[in-house]
């Protein structure tokens, strides 16, 4: 009786362990996710044309692969794909994330939610730092087919507002 009760133990916390490990696989990789994506939405370069059709159906096609087609759709219908654009054209500055930061808030099975800061680093033409706007939001990604991808991003709406009304 007592090999049965010591199997059964045994066996339990291997499944535990393995449970654990995979909640915290999950997580890594949606912060691996959610890193890509803040890098490719936070990185761009100033120019004349950044707001042109073709700039904005290229930033368009290049957001498309981090974020669920629900979200896609969303997105692009309400223009916050260009937030980062319109910011960089008002200020006539490049931008770049720096000092990125996430903080799991929830996990669920196929569901995470990721309190992130990062100070959004202004430069000029030359590449030399004018400013730094320190940003901090809430990302929610889903499982969809074993990739990890956006399906809301509660941004610092404050930060943007003020990056693009002021010159």
């Amino acid at each position: 009786m007592r090999k049965i009760w010591c199997l059964l133990s045994v066996t339990f916390l291997s499944l535990a362990i393995l449970a654990g490990c995979n909640s915290s696989t999950a997580v890594d990789e949606a912060v691996q996710a959610a890193e890509k994506y803040k890098q490719a939405e936070y990185v761009v370069k100033a120019s004349e044309d950044i707001l042109s059709e073709a700039s904005i159906r290229q930033r368009n096609e290049q957001m498309k692969p981090f974020l669920t087609d629900d979200f896609y759709q969303k997105a692009v219908d309400t223009r916050y794909t260009l937030l980062p654009l319109q910011a960089a054209h008002n200020q006539n500055l490049s931008f770049k994330p720096a000092n990125l930061k996430f903080n799991p808030e929830e996990h669920k099975q196929d569901t995470v939610e990721l309190n992130y800061t990062l100070d959004l680093v202004l430069s000029d033409l030359e590449g030399k730092e004018r400013k730094r706007v320190p940003l901090d939001g809430l990302l929610t990604l889903v499982n969809v087919n074993g990739q990890w991808l956006i399906q809301g991003d509660r941004f610092d709406a404050p930060a943007f507002e003020k990056l693009i009304m002021e010159k």
